[in-house]
């Protein structure tokens, strides 16, 4: 509507132009009527157009704040339930209890552990002094080296074992984020 709107009203300046061109004062006064009219209708339609547009960002900008503010709340409620169930109190109960715990099985890994070398009657003194001098004779008397990334110690463990135990550590963040969700629900 616009756009016919505008094109009429150019028409009519045009036309008024060749009116005035000609010597037709009367009609050229006329065509800039109609031009002043369509340009008011120009005008009109796009404040309403505005206020429009006005009212439809007011809509989606309050959809976005009642929407932010459901979230809100629900961050709220969670955050509660968590503080209830991981107050203080019960927090320090459970880390001593862990500390204690953990006290325990230290000292039974050191019961079962033991001293090999009491426990096996085996003496390496001597091996680890005739090392100690292979070692001084292949430096050659020169000053021994920091050791470098490239000597490392041969893990005596599985690697892929290892990866398992990290896949299984996401698949349980996995089964309790969906927990979490039911109990939510």
């Amino acid at each position: 509507m616009n756009k016919n709107y505008s094109r009429r009203s150019e028409i009519s300046r045009k036309n008024a132009k060749i009116a005035l061109k000609r010597g037709e004062k009367d009609r050229a006064k006329s065509y800039l009527v109609q031009y002043k009219a369509y340009q008011t209708k120009v005008d009109r339609s796009n404040n309403i157009r505005m206020k429009i547009e006005r009212q439809i960002q007011a809509i989606e900008e309050g959809t976005l704040i009642s929407q932010t503010g459901d979230v809100f709340g629900g961050i709220r409620d969670t955050l509660e339930e968590i503080a209830t169930k991981a107050s203080p109190a019960k927090v320090a109960e459970i880390a001593e209890d862990s500390d204690a715990y953990v006290s325990e099985i230290e000292e039974a890994a050191d019961i079962l552990a033991g001293d090999p070398e009491i426990d096996l009657a085996i003496d390496v003194t001597d091996e680890l002094h005739q090392l100690e001098t292979e070692m001084l004779l292949d430096q050659g008397g020169t000053m021994p080296e920091i050791p470098s990334d490239d000597l490392q110690y041969i893990p005596d463990y599985d690697l892929e074992e290892e990866e398992a135990e990290v896949k299984s550590k996401d698949q349980l963040k996995d089964e309790i984020d969906k927990l979490r969700k039911e109990l939510e629900s």
